[in-house]
């Protein structure tokens, strides 16, 4: 199997497991290594695990459906998600958690980051 096989796989059993949550997608969500495999950025498995790819953001208008724009790495787009739910971020893998981030261009925003 190819390794653009592999992701689209990973995506789409992530997708899946999602349920009411925005769709995984080479948008946001996929999994990554590098920029090249998804539509803008990667951001770093080390901080994000399995890689993440999002958007660049400047405000929540700037975002697809089901995320906010965190103020980390300059500004990206990440899932939001409700804290007082128990495996809210679970859809992207047991290493995720919900936690409270700097919004930008202000204010706070819950989002799944890495644990």
């Amino acid at each position: 199997m190819t390794r653009w096989a592999v992701m689209v796989a990973t995506a789409l059993a992530l997708a899946a497991s999602a349920c009411d949550r925005a769709e995984v997608s080479r948008e946001l969500g996929a999994r990554c290594d590098h920029s090249d495999e998804c539509d803008d950025r990667c951001l770093a498995p080390a901080d994000y695990p399995g890689g993440f790819c999002t958007v660049s953001c400047d405000s929540d208008a700037d975002c697809p459906g089901d995320a906010r724009c965190a103020d980390d790495e300059g500004g990206v787009c990440l899932f939001t998600c409700r804290p007082d739910v128990a495996g809210a971020c679970d859809f992207l893998g047991a290493e995720w958690e919900c936690t409270a981030r700097d919004g930008k261009p202000d204010g706070e925003v819950d989002v799944c980051v890495g644990a």
